[in-house]
């Protein structure tokens, strides 16, 4: 209880001492800037996919909602996961555990932004981009953060709102469900579950210390997790040539998703035999690399 008390007042003190700017700078910290830029490109590939057109006020209207929907799931999560992200090391300097944010002032920035954004997104642009906006926080906040706790399926749920953006991107033109918004939904799908599986190997002291499952198996979890990732591998390869096939994207594209899907493919297969943290690192870097190439493949295919 004294503890709790003195904590609570070394953040109140940390808070009143920060400046305009670096108040700033911890409320679009809040937002998880660099997963909600992610989160806006694979939107606009999404949209172009669906139309070469995108200077427009339309266009305009879904990055901007788009944009502020994703900085208010993000800062859900946040407040959702204070404790927990106080007791772990590589997250224990995130806004509110910190001191920088306090839990009502990231309420306010959490709704107002997601809220703005929303509206933005049934206003502007259409009531099922508006929808989607709407999954991707409930089932990020209220069904991916809670599952950490459960059990690996946590892993599967939470690729599920990371992976609707770009189909956002392609309802925001069409306004409808087709295959090649649902395949770009597939390919984003795919892509996070051997990122985020390594990920979740490199910090799993972390995880088990907050009691976090979100590898699986229980002995030899590397070996298994290795083997997920594989077969998430193999089956982004599948999903990502879909995309020539349904006549969304060209040869280029289709050739640049073969080679990048091995190169992916290969990482994970060092996961099974090497079994080491390195490994993993390694795959996770893989994925950093593997999907801002294919986006670009997408889009310069269109071009020529």
């Amino acid at each position: 209880m004294v503890a709790s008390a003195q904590q609570s007042a070394q953040s109140s003190s940390a808070f009143s001492r920060q400046s305009l700017m670096q108040r700033f700078v911890a409320y679009l910290e809040l937002g998880k800037p660099n997963l909600s830029a992610l989160v806006v490109i694979t939107g606009i590939t999404g949209y172009y996919v669906a139309t070469p057109h995108i200077v427009s006020w339309r266009f305009f209207h879904f990055v901007s909602g788009l944009f502020l929907t994703a900085l208010g799931a993000c800062a859900i999560n946040m407040v959702i996961e204070r404790d927990i992200d106080a007791k772990m090391q590589r997250t224990a300097g995130r806004p509110i555990p910190s001191g920088r944010v306090s839990v009502r002032g990231a309420l306010i920035f959490t709704w107002t932004t997601f809220i703005l954004g929303f509206a933005q997104l049934a206003y502007f642009v259409n009531h099922t981009t508006a929808a989607l906006a709407l999954l991707t926080l409930v089932t990020y906040a209220w069904a991916y953060t809670p599952l950490k706790k459960m059990g690996p399926v946590s892993t599967w749920v939470g690729a599920i709102p990371g992976a609707i953006p770009p189909l956002m991107g392609w309802t925001a033109v069409r306004n409808s469900f087709e295959a090649p918004g649902l395949i770009l939904f597939a390919i984003l799908f795919f892509w996070q579950l051997p990122h985020f599986l390594a990920l979740a190997w490199m910090y799993r002291e972390d995880y088990q210390r907050v009691g976090y499952k979100m590898l699986p198996g229980k002995e030899n979890s590397i070996k298994i997790a290795g083997l997920e990732m594989t077969l998430c591998c193999l089956a982004l390869i599948k999903v990502s040539i879909l995309l020539t096939m349904n006549g969304a994207a060209g040869g280029l594209y289709m050739i640049s998703a073969v080679v990048l899907g091995g190169f992916f493919l290969a990482f994970a297969l060092r996961v099974i035999y090497l079994q080491t943290i390195r490994s993993a690192r390694h795959l996770f870097l893989a994925s950093i690399i593997y999907l801002p190439l294919l986006l670009t493949a997408i889009v310069v295919d269109r071009l020529v």
